[in-house]
């Protein structure tokens, strides 16, 4: 695979993991506001949604890390 390509997949791969954070946070807001569960339910489902966001964090610093490396890099073949 070529530089290019792998850059634009890895951008790609960045994009759908900052879309995932911003569509969890919200969940989370309406299962909270609107979910009429109880209590317990809500709690369990905004603590798994939580680490979720946070997984998805992780995920997008270490793809950042990973296009930040492979742009300085001067091979072109992957």
């Amino acid at each position: 695979m070529r530089r290019e390509e792998l850059l634009s997949r890895l951008q790609e791969a960045l994009k759908t993991e900052e879309s995932a954070v911003t569509i969890y946070a919200g969940h989370l807001s309406a299962i909270v506001t609107r979910s009429g569960l109880p209590d317990e339910a809500i709690s369990h489902i905004k603590k798994t949604l939580d680490e979720l966001i946070e997984e998805n964090k992780k995920h997008k610093r270490e793809l950042t890390s990973l296009i930040q490396q492979i742009e300085g890099e001067s091979i072109d073949v992957y």
